[in-house]
């Protein structure tokens, strides 16, 4: 058999030098018939990237890392003969690089893209709130935002690996201040305006969450540090929100505020640092049934004119409230207080004082009170006391007194303004002044009293209209048609034992109720009553009626006789004399 001939030197092709892709097309000769050609990796890195598309190719696709150099080997036999020849091809680095997203509307955001290989990761170096992506983990995903805190400077950088071969690029930026708009867009509320108010400048200034379930994001400060921006707020309303805690970012950061209420929550304390809103003019504290005291700085506010600090269950008050100068409006209802800071007079301005319940009576400096327009407490004990001077209170129109009250102080004549007084639970008073009688713009006046009469001055209150007694009062002046306007009368179960003949002269009467006295005749005069609607007289001590009765027959609407001594002829006569009313003649109770 004849020799083989040689096989004609075959060629590679040309090398690809710095390929900024990561893979090439080689070139070889073609093949010829009866041929075969194997591409082989003589030398340069070899992992799972790195292959042939189809190694018996001439024309294949040569796979390889970036920043490698390979030498490659094209071989070709035909029969025993083979021919080689070598190929380099070498790759440029491995780069990436991070770009910047639409910018963000705030500054302590930013969003990257870094360019990948098919994977990468995220690191930040400074503590930041939290990364968001498209894959989970964030720092795993290609694009990030990045919320971060406030004034931190941060790096960022990005890996992205090709095969065994990986790139970095680095982002380094500083955050400014959190803005308004991201603290509503927490909140839940950005753009929708019934929830918040701004001003001229585009400042939010006021926020209303009352009884919102998003409002509790104000006590969590760690999650939501954006809620610190809202520095213009004037006025802040967070009641029923159920706070178990106070919001440390109010009295830390909302230094404009001038109306706060956070009532109807849970928290058993308010930081001291209270008294650094120095332009609050409205505090509302009610119903915070767990607080047990207020902050001794709370005298720093200056400019409170209205606090409400009712049913907080405080037992004592700090003598710094008496520093509250500006204050006019003081709700200290539902609590139960040893006694009031002794220079509570320094609330000058007070006008509206809705009292608590006081183991110790006011003190003496309650009297310096000159603008007290309204006033209402309790006080316990076995006798409670008004100072001497408390007279002094001048502007004074209502006042509701409840306690163990005996007299009342000479000066008490000069709250010429008294409109509308209350003192009637008690044992009673048994000493009233004479001066009472000064008291002519009385209008309504409910007394517990222990005296067999009243003043002779008592007639002079020919302004009242409604009028009654509690505890042991004998008679009634005899000039008692004097109460001209008087509109209600009572005076049950206390002894009294007669009416005053004249009584019928009341001709703007229509309630008079005498129940369980020590009555034994009605005056005739009751028939000149005629605006009355109801009368009274259960339980007393009456077997007679007058005959005027039956001038009431178009007005009286219920009159009330149960539990006298009067025969059935003196009731039918009664009958035939009131046909259109009402007369109660049994109850429970009755003997």
């Amino acid at each position: 058999m004849p020799p083989e001939p040689d096989l004609p030197v075959t060629n590679g092709g040309k090398d690809f030098l710095d390929v900024d892709e990561f893979s090439v097309q080689l070139n070889a000769d073609d093949l010829k018939e009866d041929e075969k050609g194997v591409w082989k990796i003589h030398s340069g890195m070899i992992d799972e990237k790195v292959s042939f598309t189809d190694k018996s190719d001439p024309k294949t696709v040569f796979n390889g890392l970036p920043g490698e150099k390979y030498k490659l080997l094209w071989e070709v036999r035909k029969g025993s003969k083979s021919t080689i020849d070598t190929v380099t091809v070498s790759f440029s680095p491995l780069n990436t690089e991070i770009s910047i997203g639409v910018e963000d509307y705030f500054s302590t955001r930013v969003i990257l893209y870094g360019k990948s290989y098919g994977r990468g990761s995220w690191t930040v170096e400074g503590k930041y709130h939290h990364l968001l992506g498209n894959s989970d983990p964030a720092v795993n995903s290609s694009s990030i935002k990045l919320i971060g805190f406030e004034n931190v400077d941060y790096k960022i950088t990005w890996t992205t690996w090709y095969g065994s071969k990986s790139a970095s690029a680095t982002y380094q930026f500083r955050t400014g201040l959190y803005h308004q708009d991201e603290a509503l867009e927490d909140l839940s509320i950005l753009n929708r305006e019934g929830y918040y108010k701004r001003n001229s400048n585009g400042d939010v200034t006021e926020i209303n969450l009352n009884g919102d379930p998003k409002a509790w994001m104000f006590g969590d400060l760690e999650n939501f540090p954006s809620l610190k921006s809202l520095v213009h707020l004037t006025k802040l309303e967070l009641s029923g929100d159920g706070f178990h805690a106070f919001p440390e970012v109010i009295t830390s950061n909302y230094h404009k505020l001038k109306y706060l209420d956070i009532s109807s929550n849970y928290f058993p304390s308010i930081p001291e640092n209270l008294g650094d809103l120095k332009e609050l003019d409205t505090l509302i504290l009610n119903n915070n049934l767990q607080l047990k005291s207020i902050p001794t700085r709370i005298g720093e506010l200056k400019k409170l004119k209205y606090i409400n600090i009712a049913g907080i269950g405080i037992s004592t008050l700090p003598e710094s409230f008496s520093e509250l100068v500006n204050l006019r409006y003081l709700n200290l209802e539902l609590n139960g207080i040893e006694k009031l800071p002794e220079q509570i007079g320094n609330l000058k301005n007070l006008e509206v004082f809705r009292g608590p319940v006081l183991y110790q009576s006011i003190p003496n400096s309650f009297s310096n009170l000159a603008k007290l327009r309204f006033c209402f407490f309790t006080v316990t004990g076995d006798e409670a006391i008004l100072p001497a001077d408390f007279g002094r209170l001048t502007e004074l129109d209502t006042l509701w007194l409840y306690g163990n009250y005996k007299k009342l102080p000479e000066s008490f004549g000069n709250l010429r303004k008294l409109d509308f007084f209350i003192a009637n639970n008690g044992s009673g008073f048994n000493s009233i002044p004479e001066s009472i009688g000064n008291l002519v713009n009385l209008t309504k006046l409910h007394l517990s009293v222990d005296v067999p009469s009243l003043p002779k001055s008592f007639t002079q209150l020919v302004n009242l209209q409604y009028l009654s007694f509690k505890g042991n009062l004998n008679y009634l002046p005899n000039d008692f048609d004097k109460l001209e306007n008087l509109v209600s009368f009572g005076a049950i179960y206390v002894q009294l034992k007669e009416i005053p003949t004249n009584f019928g002269n009341l001709e703007n009467l229509r309630e008079f109720n005498v129940a369980g006295n020590e009555i034994t005749s009605i005056p005739e005069s009751v028939g000149k009553l005629k605006n009355i609607r109801e009368l009274n007289f259960a339980r007393n001590d009456i077997s007679t009626f007058p005959r005027s009765f039956a001038n009431l027959a178009n007005t009286l609407y219920k009159l009330a006789i149960h539990g006298n001594a009067y025969s059935e002829e003196e009731l039918n006569i009664l009958k035939t004399s009131l046909p259109y009313t009402n007369i109660v003649t049994w109850m429970p109770g009755d003997d």
